[in-house]
């Protein structure tokens, strides 16, 4: 998978008011469905990040957030290297 890949989804419901909790819930089980698809096509250490009640990212942060994220979770569990 190259970096400059890009593929958008959308999921349109009409007819039906939605309460935001509604909306944020349908948001991220269409997002994990989503992910769940991609199966083997998706990277493993891909992640999903929710942008909006209604709108979810999936990709691989770049190296330095990863880092950034690995020394928060050290910090939280107080793991000491």
């Amino acid at each position: 998978m190259g970096g400059n890949n890009k593929n958008e989804f959308t999921f349109v419901v009409t007819g039906v008011e939605l309460s935001d909790e509604q909306q944020e819930r349908i948001g991220r089980a269409v997002a994990q469905a989503g992910a769940l698809a991609l199966g083997d096509f998706g990277p493993r250490d891909a992640v999903s990040v929710r942008l909006n009640p209604k709108v979810w990212w999936q990709g691989v942060p770049r190296e330095i957030m990863v880092q950034d994220l690995q020394r928060f979770a050290e910090e939280e569990a107080g793991f000491q290297r």
